[in-house]
């Protein structure tokens, strides 16, 4: 493939090839097609040799480090870098190059200075290598967890990339939709306009104009400089945390929020940006609770495995430990749940006050020649401890020994572990009542025990305790916010209001959407919007900006309504999303059903509503309406393009039949797990399809010891 003479210089001047290094274009055309051709160590003794001849061009220099970093030749790389910035200080392309390799082989924080250097140095042309830059910092600050920074520059990176580059709109949206991300977390922070009438205008404006090109080192300096003279203004106080936000300064721009919160402004916006702050400050540890892990000596494994065996307060609890893992450890003889009661032998009728809580993991292991056999017990250090320790030697009678050890293995938030608990439902447990059970734990874990825990955000207090503190109201009306915001259910908005009764806070007031910017109104306020007085098209583009967010809770709200109108446009995504998202299973077959009507009048096929009714049956475990759907798939639908295919895609994911080559599904929990690549690169690179990393809540929960 011919290279293009009107495309950019590889050199990053801006100019086009023909007209800026027109005498390496046949050199050019020859290493792509090296590298096309998989053959880049080839094409990287050519870009040498050529070098030779001219150590100090920058397009053979760009050239050489790409092939570089590609090969994961990083020593080598740096060394080029270092020659192409020496040759070259002021190219905007050897500072990108920089940054790729310090986003490759440090981390996309460090790689920050690198590529504001290299935007720093541009005109009017954006180089390649900068643009690709942009996103290699990008997905690797989103890969290390610095959801604000990543979000920042993948946002700059889809503002300036071709319309037909999608990476980054792809992996923001996937961003929106990783589950835990608090919904506060995926809002668009713009930046606020200037005060009126205030002389230091020109500087704030210009820091403005920075700041939207991307030049969020320059845009942070002048903030600084104006914070100093103008002192602590709302709108500048901001700005400058969002900077240092996208600068990859979380303490910054944690600090920033939390000042401009307790400034002269509108309580909704500063429960709001103390809500984030909250979300994301390093520096506010709650109170907290430990995990730890006890190993006791056992005297004789057989009899403790059998005692486990035929005790209903131990279950078997098989790991699947990683091939990695299992070669670095030795492997348990068994693993166990301890339960603080048996469990009920049905679940049919089953009341909370009898549900099983598990209260430990149990590992045992085998004599070897190095030491005696061991039971590993992996607990909370609460108020359950003692009991651990009294059902272990009652079940364990003799064979259990002294405890030997005792090690920490992670800490968890007392304010977070109060939302969560651990039950041992009999399997016969019904859907509808285990979704019943779970509404009324959650009403008592949010009421109960989360009021009563300690945050750091409310200086070490409980929401309960600082009712009375008036110092506390927006740090307290922010930590009600939080929870409210992790809503999936409609039905719940009668117990967020109990919350707020119970701690003294305003009730939510309705927004009339008159005049409302809904393309920017926050998240968090969509539920509240008066939805009746919107209009049609308002409404359908009010539920693209919800699904595209993954705010579920408020999709549900605008769906619902948006089904309710007659002919209104987008009511087939309404009617998807309801039947989706609705947690109760009754309603969403209701949902299924109206979509089936509304098909009719449309005189559109029904059988996107039938594969949903069948996904729905699948995850609620209802096999006699899996039968039903699948039979009339068979009889109505099967001959629809594309119908075969989804339907085998549902019921392999579901574990339901076998892979083409007889292997079952490796999840069959999932129905649709997305993939993931087996080897994701810490740089950009095009078809490189990363899964955004764990969020802070994901690897809280990951810490502790539910395997």
């Amino acid at each position: 493939m011919a290279v293009d003479p009107y495309a950019p210089c590889p050199c990053g001047s801006g100019k086009k090839l023909k007209f800026c290094c027109s005498d390496l274009a046949a050199d050019i055309e020859k290493v792509h097609k090296m590298v096309a051709g998989k053959q880049p160590h080839a094409a990287l003794k050519h870009v040498v040799q050529l070098l030779e001849q001219q150590p100090s061009r920058a397009s053979l220099l760009d050239l050489r480090v790409s092939i570089e970093l590609s090969l994961h030749e990083f020593d080598a790389a740096q060394l080029a870098i270092e020659t192409y910035l020496s040759a070259h200080p002021e190219s905007a392309a050897a500072h990108a190059q920089q940054a790729i390799l310090s986003a490759a082989t440090q981390s996309g924080s460090q790689a920050i200075p690198m590529l504001q250097n290299a935007l720093e140095r541009l005109d009017d042309e954006m180089p390649l290598r900068v643009l690709e830059a942009i996103g290699a910092v990008g997905q690797a600050l989103l890969m290390e967890g610095q959801l604000v920074a990543a979000r920042a520059h993948l946002l700059l990176y889809a503002a300036i990339a071709p319309s037909e580059d999608n990476q980054a709109l792809e992996l923001l949206l996937r961003m929106n939709l990783q589950s835990g991300l608090p919904l506060i977390m995926r809002e668009y922070l713009l930046l606020q306009s200037c005060p009126e009438s205030v002389p230091w205008r020109a500087t704030f404006e210009e820091a403005s104009r920075f700041a939207a090109r991307g030049l969020w080192q320059k845009a942070e300096s002048i903030l600084l400089q104006t914070r100093e003279s103008a002192g602590a203004v709302p709108e500048v106080v901001y700005n400058l945390a969002l900077t240092q936000g996208w600068l990859g300064n979380i303490e910054g721009f944690a600090a920033g929020l939390h000042e401009y919160a307790h400034l002269d402004v509108p309580q909704e916006e500063a429960v709001e940006a103390e809500a984030l702050s909250q979300l994301v400050d390093p520096a506010l540890k709650d109170p907290h609770l430990e995990t730890i892990k006890r190993t006791y000596t056992v005297g004789d494994v057989e009899s403790l495995g059998e005692q486990l065996r035929i005790d209903g307060r131990a279950e078997e609890y098989p790991l699947e430990i990683p091939p990695d893992e299992a070669q670095k450890n030795v492997r348990p003889r068994s693993t166990h749940v301890l339960l603080d009661r048996p469990t009920p032998s049905t679940g049919v009728d089953i009341q909370r006050k009898d549900i099983p809580h598990v209260i430990a993991f149990l590992s045992v292991y085998g004599k070897r020649t190095d030491r005696e056999a061991l039971l590993e017990v992996t607990t909370d250090r609460n108020e359950s401890l003692s009991n651990v320790e009294a059902l272990l030697h009652e079940i364990a009678e003799d064979s259990l020994g002294a405890s030997t050890e005792e090690e920490v293995v992670a800490e968890k938030s007392i304010s977070e572990e109060s939302l969560s608990w651990r039950w041992r439902l009999p399997d016969d447990t019904p859907v509808e009542l285990r979704r019943t059970l779970l509404a009324e734990e959650r009403r008592d874990a949010i009421l109960l025990r989360w009021t009563a825990a300690p945050r750091a955000a409310l200086k070490g207090r409980s929401p309960q305790a600082a009712v009375e503190d008036p110092e506390l109201r927006i740090g307290l009306l922010a930590s009600a916010l939080i929870i409210e915001q992790a809503a999936v259910d409609p039905e719940e908005l009668s117990l967020f209001a109990t919350l707020r009764e119970q701690l003294k806070l305003p009730q939510h007031e309705t927004i009339d959407p008159q005049g409302v910017d809904l393309e920017h109104l926050p998240l968090v306020r969509i539920p509240r919007l008066q939805f009746d007085a919107l209009t049609d098209e308002q409404l359908a583009k009010l539920l693209d900006r919800t699904v595209m967010m993954g705010a579920n809770f408020s999709t549900l709200l605008v769906a619902e309504q948006l089904a309710s109108r007659s002919a209104a446009p987008g009511q087939d995504i309404a009617y998807r999303q309801l039947i989706r998202l609705e947690p109760n299973y009754q309603k969403a077959q209701q949902w299924a059903e109206k979509a089936r009507v509304w098909s009719k009048q449309q005189q559109s096929s029904l059988a996107e509503w039938v594969l949903l009714e069948l996904e729905l049956s699948i995850q609620r475990g209802d096999s006699t309406k899996v039968q039903k759907m699948l039979g009339e798939i068979r009889a109505n639908h099967l001959d629809e393009p594309g119908v075969a295919e989804s339907t085998y895609r549902l019921l392999h994911a579901a574990g339901l039949i076998a892979s083409p080559d007889g292997q079952p599904a490796a999840n069959p929990t999932h129905l649709e797990a997305p993939p993931v690549a087996s080897e994701p690169s810490a740089i950009w690179t095009p078809g490189n399809d990363v899964s955004p990393p764990a969020t802070e809540q994901d690897e809280k929960q990951s810490a502790i010891w539910t395997p």
